[in-house]
């Protein structure tokens, strides 16, 4: 799964744990509400599920779904003469065995959560059993749960199923991760559990259903309806089990035999494979670099509305939310190929071999986030991929600030509070530390081998540690105690000291954890010495609090590079001077390398001409995120010298790769020169290809003159870009009769552009004198905030909502105050006030409690 604010700017890390909450009953174990103490073991198997078949029939204005579950399945090990199912929310019409295709009805007791069997005799673990239950599943009624990462455990989710919504599609869509599959049929809700499936789906002709496997057949029924039957042969766990069901248009490609689909909007399908396009070279790439080709049937990726999560990993059929559906502007702005390529590499880590519990979920994630890195490494350059894990670290350091917790988690509240940065940030961090020390070679054998050995099966982190050792012939409990099994990271003071005398230099390190608990952390790493273009690598382990290593030269080094390769886990701080600084910016050859140290310079040492010189240089930088920091870093120049940079600033505003370096370099221009000097750089860029840079510009004109800016506005509504619509709010938030506006702005922008839309919004219906047109505003408002998954988001939408009904207020007191004078006014006042009060108490019955 992919945690929506895993992707999220680093400087906001929306992982906060949720609150503790009443845990559901699980057939394999008793879970109550615990406090931290309480070890959360792995779920005892009793039985086995061996297939799964479904047969089901959404019922669309009753937000209920009919559905026959026919179990196949045996005792573990011990006999057993009743079985306990997960089943949650559902009414149970029948429960029995099939014995020679004949329905024998048996006794069962359901309290909601859990359905149990009495079987007529005591079954072996060499019989199979098999169920069949018939139920109405009614998602809508299970208690509502969730968390940062999953927003509902209901599992199954109706989407405008009345068409009333006209800004949206009606669908319907599962979420099985972690245990709410059991919100639409009966199952045993543990990771170890795996099973084959098949499903047949009724729907109306019109629609278009996505599930695991393959699609076998769809037959058209006598009563208008058409049945399509999808079959899974190959054992998954069942929260990878899905539906979706829509109005979807599917393009298709090819990866070897394999069909590879990609389900959106009709609207939409024109970009899908500029969205997707990547995939077959993906799964080749992965399939390749791992030595296991793909496992399953198929790989198909499917867009759905108002997704609870980023995107899930369902086998074979990845459901994505609407922040995929881009056009080729919006792509070239923020595309979301990270999430593609963390979906699918869960096809191999989470879905060909699962966790056997929720503690061990990093053997998922942490994998899954890595996948990100191996692709952004092999298509797009080390630098791209080293940006990313600096990203991933920032994160996961910022988040620890909080909660720190070792990766593999027996103690915790709600298995969902394992959907962290330590799982998913730290995880990939540490899978890339020890490719860092076994090698890539041993690295990727090693996977190969805990692949080949578990697929299909559950597995914990000794059996990763273990195909590891096989491999390298090491025992490496001390990387896997030291960062799976405690929690922290390493803080490192680093110095170094020539001795002309001895022509020897020391390297000083002194480490200590941010967990006072831990022992010295055993950490492998090379050091670089330079000494001008020439590079001596040496390799050291600090393994104690403070150790000193020294090294012999003829001449002392220019440079001294510690964790040369940039992959240690932990906090550093290096005394290097200034001059060894800007040495490792020109000379290093890892983009982290200049990245430390420009961001170290232009921190501390912004003024002088050596830094100056060196951030003029970083503009032209071969990598984007160097200019964007460089950009951020030029105010003393432009201040002082502002000719040095002017023609670089317009031609990095009108001709760098980047959009968004096109975007900070147009701001910069609009903040330290003349507006009338770059009026024109600001009214071309008001036709970029980039949807960001035509909104800043539209911005910039506006700060400087507004109703330039307003003349401008009609001619750029055309382009539905999430930035241009919040330039555009801002424009148009004085207005009046500008409602449909905000209509569409509110329906294509996106993200934290969409917050600022919904405040100039709230400014505009402040601003408004129909009290219909408020309140129509006001349920907008109301209904996009229940389609967000963020919790900031929806925080802010509802300060806006609490905004505008204080708006309202003073204008009644205003009101309350007139009327206690004489004025012919008074009548035509008093059903002013008696209209803003009743239009404030249907606001406030509509307000959502938090």
């Amino acid at each position: 799964m992919f945690k929506i604010s895993v992707g999220i700017a680093i400087c906001i890390i929306l992982l906060s744990c949720g609150q503790p909450k009443q845990l559901t009953v699980s057939p394999t174990t008793t879970r109550v509400k615990s406090d931290r103490s309480l070890y959360q073991a792995a779920y005892t198997s009793h039985f086995d599920l061996i297939h799964t078949k479904l047969e089901l029939r959404p019922i669309w204005t009753e937000h209920t779904m009919e559905g026959t579950a026919t179990l196949f399945l045996k005792p573990h090990f011990y006999p057993a003469d009743s079985i306990v199912l997960d089943a949650r929310g559902m009414i149970i019409k029948r429960a029995g065995i099939l014995k020679n295709n004949r329905f024998v009805p048996h006794i069962y007791e359901y309290n909601s959560l859990q359905l149990t069997i009495h079987l007529d005799t005591s079954y072996s673990a060499s019989e199979t059993i098999t169920l069949q239950i018939e139920y109405l599943s009614q998602p809508e009624t299970i208690k509502q749960e969730g968390s940062a990462s999953i927003k509902s455990n209901r599992g199954l989710f109706f989407i405008n199923p009345d068409s009333s919504n006209k800004t949206k599609p009606t669908q319907l869509w599962t979420q099985g991760e972690t245990e709410s599959n059991s919100g639409w049929f009966p199952t045993i809700e543990s990771p170890k559990q795996r099973m084959t499936q098949e499903i047949y789906l009724t729907v109306d002709t019109a629609l278009t259903t996505v599930s695991n496997g393959l699609l076998l057949s769809s037959v058209r029924n006598v009563d208008g309806t058409r049945t399509d039957y999808w079959k899974q042969s190959l054992p998954a766990a069942p929260y990878l089990t899905m539906i979706a069901v829509g109005n979807f248009a599917k393009t298709t490609d090819r990866w070897r035999n394999l069909e590879v689909s990609y389900f959106v909007d009709p609207l939409y399908q024109k970009y899908s494979r500029m969205t997707f396009g990547h995939t077959s070279e993906m799964l080749e790439f992965y399939s390749t670099l791992l030595g296991v080709s793909y496992p399953w049937e198929k790989y198909s990726q499917i867009v759905v509305h108002d997704y609870i999560s980023g995107a899930m990993e369902n086998t074979t059929a990845v459901i994505h939310g609407t922040n995929m559906q881009q056009d080729s502007r919006e792509y070239g702005d923020h595309n979301y190929e990270h999430y593609i390529a963390h979906e699918l590499f869960h096809h191999w880590f989470g879905d060909l071999v699962t966790c056997e519990s929720w503690s061990n979920i990093t053997l998922n994630e942490g994998f899954a986030t890595y996948g990100e890195y191996l692709w952004n490494e092999y298509k797009f350059g080390r630098e791209e991929a080293d940006y990313y894990n600096s990203r991933e670290l920032l994160g996961y350091l910022n988040f620890a600030k909080q909660k720190d917790a070792p990766l593999i988690r027996t103690q915790f509240i709600h298995r969902e509070d394992m959907y962290d940065a330590i799982s998913y940030n730290k995880g990939g961090l540490v899978l890339h530390m020890l490719r860092k020390y076994t090698g890539d070679k041993a690295f990727f054998a090693s996977l190969k081998l805990y692949l080949t050995k578990h697929a299909y099966q559950a597995v914990e982190l000794a059996d990763l540690r273990i195909a590891f050792e096989e491999i390298t012939g090491e025992d490496l409990n001390w990387f896997f105690n030291q960062w799976f099994l405690q929690a922290g990271y390493p803080n490192l003071d680093i110095s170094h000291s020539w001795s002309e005398e001895n022509k020897t230099e020391t390297v000083h390190i002194k480490q200590h954890s941010n967990n006072n608990e831990n022992e010295p952390y055993k950490l492998p790493m090379t050091v670089d010495f330079y000494n001008g273009k020439s590079i001596r690598k040496e390799k050291i382990i600090l393994d104690k609090n403070e150790q000193a290593f020294v090294f012999s030269f003829p001449t002392q080094p220019d440079l001294v590079n510690v964790d040369a390769e940039k992959m240690l886990l932990c906090k550093k701080t290096d005394s290097k001077t200034k001059t060894e600084w800007r040495f490792q910016f020109e000379h290093a050859p890892l983009y982290l390398d200049r990245y430390e140290a420009l961001k170290l310079l232009t921190d501390s040492d912004a003024t002088t001409d050596s830094t100056a010189k060196l951030i003029v240089s970083a503009l032209d930088d071969k990598y984007w995120n160097i200019r964007n920091l460089a950009l951020n870093s030029i105010s003393e120049i432009a201040k002082n010298d502002p000719d040095k940079i002017k023609e670089k600033l317009i031609g990095l505003a009108q001709k760098d790769t980047k959009s968004i370096v096109r975007e900070n370099a147009l701001r910069d221009l609009g903040k330290y020169y003349p507006y009338e000097e770059m009026k024109t750089v600001f009214e071309k860029a008001l036709t970029d290809d980039s949807y960001d840079v035509e909104g800043a510009a539209l911005n910039i004109i506006y700060l400087k003159e507004p109703k330039y800016a307003a003349v401008l506005a009609p001619m750029l509504e055309k382009d539905t870009g999430s930035g241009v619509y919040t330039a555009l709010s801002e424009v148009y938030k004085d207005n009046t009769d500008i409602f449909p506006f905000f209509e569409r702005a509110l329906k294509f922008s996106k993200g934290v552009d969409k917050i600022e839309v919904v405040r100039n919004f709230q400014f505009y219906l402040s601003k408004n004198n129909d009290p219909e047109e408020i309140e129509s505003g006001f349920k907008l408002l109301l209904e996009n905030r229940k389609s967000t998954n963020s919790r900031w988001a929806k925080n802010e939408y509802l300060k806006n909502m609490n905004a505008l009904i204080e708006n309202i207020n003073e204008k009644v007191t205003i009101l309350e105050v007139a009327l206690k004078k004489e004025s012919d006014q008074q009548s035509a006042q008093k059903t002013e006030l008696n209209t803003l009060l009743a239009l404030v108490t249907r606001l406030n019955a509509l307000t959502p409690v938090k």
